[in-house]
């Protein structure tokens, strides 16, 4: 095996946990979606939106680059669809901003991150973010968490003009830390996207599932590694 060289780390939901920001999300969704008159109960609009995340995920899956203010829009109008209206530009401009807004409250890294990324960094690696996000959402979050001066670089997907699992993105990643493939880890919660990407373009993947309760599901893309937490990153690499 090659000496390694590189760590690279997906951002939303493995530097940080999605339930973290959740509640805001949904206070989110069901006050645009009452805004736009739509009587349902929460529960239903939530299971309205989901649906319509997933329809609308896998509609964009295998493009290679795309805005994921698009995708998300897509599925936020699906779901106005659902109840027989539409959302308009107005109310989502109110929606992002009250996105905004409860991100910066409810925000927080994972367990044991800056403390991971500090032991990684005193072994000479190049650290390096790598995440699908469009450049004014992804310098927000950046923002938030604060870890900018602990990484070498730091890619979104807009600037990549690449989406992952597209190979691209993965391959300007490389370039930046001037590393081979199989020199270099990749650590991501989603089977889909990170797996898959890393697999494909021959680096180590690391899947990072923080359920207790229940293991990874079964799938055709397999990462190398399964951890439960960012700290048991240490043992691997």
């Amino acid at each position: 095996m090659a000496d390694t060289r590189a760590v690279f780390f997906d951002f939303g939901g493995t530097l940080f946990d999605y339930e973290t920001t959740a509640p805001g999300e949904r206070a989110c969704l069901i006050e645009l979606a009452q805004a736009a008159g739509i009587t349902a109960t929460a529960q239903n609009i939530r299971r309205a939106y989901r649906a319509a995340l997933k329809t609308v995920f896998y509609q964009y899956l295998p493009r290679p680059y795309y805005l994921h203010r698009d995708m998300f829009q897509d599925a936020l109008q699906a779901t106005a669809a659902h109840f027989g209206t539409t959302f308009t530009q107005e109310q989502l401009a109110r929606y992002r901003a009250a996105q905004h807004q409860h991100r910066e409250q409810d925000f927080q890294l994972r367990d044991g991150v800056t403390e991971t990324l500090s032991v990684l960094r005193q072994r000479g690696l190049h650290l390096g973010i790598v995440s699908n996000a469009d450049n004014d959402q992804f310098s927000h979050l950046l923002q938030l968490s604060q870890l900018g001066p602990c990484f070498d670089s730091l890619l979104s997907s807009e600037d990549a003009q690449s989406c992952k699992p597209d190979p691209a993105i993965f391959s300007r990643a490389l370039a930046q830390a001037g590393c081979a493939p199989d020199q270099a880890y990749f650590v991501g919660d989603s089977l889909q996207q990170d797996i898959a990407g890393a697999n494909r373009a021959g680096l180590r993947s690391v899947l990072i599932w923080s359920r207790l309760d229940t293991d990874p599901p079964d799938s055709p893309t397999s990462p190398r590694h399964v951890i439960r937490s960012i700290p048991e990153l240490l043992d691997i690499v």
